[in-house]
C-alpha cells in the first residue's frame, strides 16, 4: 500500500536548522497542561469541515487545561475580511487563527502578524510527547518563513474530481479520461437529463485559483514564462483558462460567478450537479448528504490528452498564534492540543486528511478508508496529489498573492460572463501580474 510522504526527503533539506531542531522534544518530564488555568484565549476559525468537527471538541481542551476558549467562526470571505481588519488594526485580543500559508505566509510574517513558534517548540511550553517531527516535512516547510516557524499544519488537501456514478451510468456517459473530454461528457448529461446541472465550480472572485490550477497545468500551461516572469499569456495557460471558464459558462449553474466551495458542494450534495473539481477537505460534509455515499466517485482531475500532464494542486491549512497576542503561551497550548495526534486520529476517521505522517499511515485511518468505496477512492486520490501536486496556483508573488488571485479570478469571470475570450482576457493583464512579482 502506498504511504503518505508528501515530498519529505526534498522538503526536509529545505527546512532551516532552527525548524529541524524544534522537532526534538524537550527533556522528558511531566508536562503541566494546567499552567494557564483560568486564562481566556480568543480563537478565529474559517468555516471548514475541520472547524466544524474541532469546535465540538473545544470543551475537552478547557476541561484538560482550564483555559477558556472564545471561538468565532466565519465563512471564508467574511473570515479573511475580519482577520485582516483585526491584524491591520493591531488588535491584541486575537490569540489563535487559521492561516493558509501558500496564500499569505510571507505577507503575514513581514507584517508581524505571526508569532515565531520556534522558542515555544524548543522550550518548556511544549509537551515532550508532541513530536513536531511527525508532521510531513513539506507541510512543516509551508509554515516556515526565513528562520521562523509561523504555523502548524492541521490537514492536507487539494481539489479532487467528484462525479455522480449513477448519472453517468444512466446517461451512458464514460468517465472523462482526459481533461479535454469534460465538455463532451457535460453535453451528453445535459441532453440526457435537463434537470441535472452537468458541472459546477468556483467562480467567486479571489477563490478561483485553487480549483483552476490543475486546469492550467494539465493543459500544458504555467503561471510564469520560461524566463521566470509572471504571465497568463501563454498557450497552455490560455487553454486551461478557456476550458475552466467555458465549462462554467456553458454547463454550470446560474450565478456561478458568486459561488465558492460552499455553494458548489451544496449543489453536489443535494444531487443537482453531475461533476465538479472541489476540495478534498469537503469530503466528510458531502458524505453527510443522503445517497452520496453510494453514488459519488472520487478521483484526481483527469490529466491533459495533448500535454500528457497531470499536475494537481495540494495545500494545507494551519493554525498560527498572533504576533500581537498577549497570551502567546496559552495560545500555543491550544495549537499543540488541536494539532496533537489524538485529535488528528479522531478527525481522520471523520474525513479530515491528517497532516501527521503517523496518523495518515496509521491503521485507524486506513481501516476507516477501507470501509467504503468513496473513502478508499478519496484516500488514493489524496496520496496521488500529495506526491505529484503543486502549491502554486497563481502568478508567483511572495507578499502579494491575494492580489494575484484577484486578477486571475477576474480573467475567469470575463470568460464566464462572455465579456472577453480567454486569450484577450489573459494577455491584457500581463503588466499587472508582472508588477506584483517580487
Amino acid at each position: 500500500m502506498r504511504q503518505f510522504i508528501i515530498g519529505a526527503a526534498v522538503a526536509l533539506a529545505a527546512v532551516p536548522a532552527a525548524a529541524q531542531e524544534a522537532a526534538v522534544p524537550a527533556a522528558a518530564q511531566e508536562f503541566d497542561w494546567r499552567k494557564h488555568e483560568g486564562e481566556t484565549i480568543n480563537v478565529m476559525l474559517n468555516n471548514l469541515a475541520w472547524t466544524q468537527l474541532m469546535r465540538d471538541r473545544i470543551d475537552a481542551f478547557t476541561e484538560a487545561t482550564g483555559i477558556r476558549v472564545r471561538a468565532e467562526t466565519f465563512s471564508e470571505e467574511q473570515y479573511r475580511t475580519r482577520l485582516t481588519t483585526l491584524l491591520q488594526g493591531g488588535s491584541s485580543e486575537l490569540d489563535v487563527f487559521m492561516t493558509l500559508p501558500s496564500r499569505e505566509a510571507p505577507l503575514f510574517q513581514a507584517n508581524g502578524w505571526y508569532a515565531d513558534l520556534t522558542p515555544l517548540l524548543q522550550g518548556e511550553a511544549t509537551d515532550p510527547a508532541y513530536d513536531y517531527d511527525d508532521f510531513s516535512a513539506a507541510l512543516r516547510q509551508s509554515g516556515v518563513v526565513g528562520e521562523a516557524i509561523t504555523s502548524v499544519p492541521i490537514n492536507v488537501e487539494g481539489p479532487l474530481f467528484y462525479w455522480r456514478r449513477d448519472i453517468f451510468e444512466t446517461c451512458n456517459v464514460e468517465k472523462p479520461e482526459y481533461l479535454e473530454d469534460l465538455p463532451a461528457a457535460a453535453e451528453k448529461i445535459r441532453a440526457c437529463d435537463s434537470a441535472i446541472t452537468p458541472w459546477a465550480a468556483r467562480g467567486l472572485r479571489g477563490t478561483v485559483g485553487y480549483p483552476l490550477g490543475a486546469f492550467v497545468y494539465n493543459m500544458g500551461g504555467d503561471f510564469m514564462d520560461e524566463g521566470g516572469k509572471a504571465s497568463l499569456c501563454l498557450p497552455g495557460t490560455i487553454k486551461g483558462l478557456d476550458l475552466y471558464g467555458s465549462m462554467l459558462r456553458d454547463y454550470g449553474p446560474p450565478g456561478a460567478t458568486n459561488h465558492t466551495f460552499t455553494q458548489v458542494m451544496d449543489l453536489l450534495g443535494q444531487g443537482r450537479v453531475a461533476m465538479t473539481n472541489e476540495s478534498s477537505n469537503e469530503f466528510s460534509t458531502l458524505m453527510k448528504h443522503e445517497g452520496r455515499a453510494e453514488d459519488i466517485g472520487v478521483d484526481v482531475l483527469p490529466g491533459g490528452r495533448e500535454s500528457g500532464i497531470s499536475k494537481p494542486v495540494v495545500i494545507n491549512w494551519s493554525l498560527a498564534v498572533s504576533g500581537l497576542s498577549e497570551n502567546k503561551e496559552a495560545a500555543w497550548y491550544f495549537v499543540q492540543w488541536a494539532t496533537g495526534a489524538e485529535n488528528q486520529e479522531e478527525l481522520a476517521t471523520q474525513g479530515i486528511a491528517p497532516s501527521r505522517v503517523s496518523v495518515f499511515n496509521g491503521e485507524g485511518f486506513r481501516n476507516w478508508a477501507s470501509e467504503s468505496r468513496p473513502r478508499g477512492e478519496w484516500l488514493e486520490a489524496l496520496l496521488e496529489i500529495s506526491q505529484t501536486g503543486s502549491s502554486l496556483y497563481q502568478t508567483p508573488s511572495l507578499t502579494r498573492t491575494p492580489e494575484a488571485r484577484e486578477i486571475l479570478s477576474n480573467v475567469v469571470q470575463q470568460i464566464v460572463l462572455g465579456q472577453a475570450d480567454a486569450e484577450t482576457a489573459a494577455c491584457a493583464v500581463t503588466e499587472q501580474v508582472q508588477a506584483l512579482q517580487d
